[in-house]
């Protein structure tokens, strides 16, 4: 992301006018890779977004996050825990973008609201006395944070995002972050 983001910035430099397009009526769509962290551990993640320009300042999208299973061993005690938890994330909700004048640089906030979808497997427990571990769940979920849009034309750029999340209630209700960055393409508009 640095390396895309240092190129985009020596073309930008180039350049004598901007050309971000914040009309009314843009679609986007955006591809983005990432991390979380506080779930139960770093977890790798990728995702989907798209989002569809209001006045210039208001850009409400719907997201869609997928955290792969990773295996966890623990012990407690005793006890030897297996454990594999898959997530997906979708949710919508609204980015306010922060516009200044002559600028390819658009920083914003973000909120929105969700379910995040997990699904536990494997086992626990001590020798013989393993059980096996299967839970499922759909569960309501709020995040915030912030980002930063790179523009490099009118209908591509760059995008570095870091939200919190708070599942308000199932399996995972600790408070966990997810930082992402990829790219978007704007189309449509009036």
């Amino acid at each position: 992301m640095l390396l895309m983001a240092s190129t985009g910035g020596t073309a930008f430099a180039q350049s004598t006018k901007p050309t971000p397009d914040l009309r009314p009526g843009n679609f986007e769509l955006g591809l983005y890779g990432g991390a979380s962290y506080g779930v139960d551990s770093f977890r790798p993640m990728g995702g989907v977004n798209l989002s569809y320009s209001l006045p210039k300042y208001i850009l409400p999208y719907v997201e869609f996050s997928y955290f792969p299973e990773i295996l966890r061993n623990y012990t407690v005690g005793s006890s030897q825990n297996k454990l594999s938890a898959r997530l997906i994330d979708f949710h919508a909700g609204v980015h306010v973008r922060f516009i200044q004048s002559e600028s390819r640089v658009v920083p914003y906030g973000v909120i929105g609201f969700g379910v995040l979808n997990s699904h536990t497997t494997g086992t626990t427990g001590e020798g013989v006395f393993q059980s096996p571990v299967d839970f499922k769940g759909t569960d309501p979920t709020i995040n915030f944070g912030g980002g930063i849009r790179i523009y490099h034309t009118s209908y591509f750029g760059y995008r570095v995002e870091f939200k919190v999340y708070r599942p308000l209630s199932g399996q995972f209700t600790q408070v966990f972050t997810k930082t992402e960055g990829g790219i978007f393409f704007q189309f449509g508009g009036k």
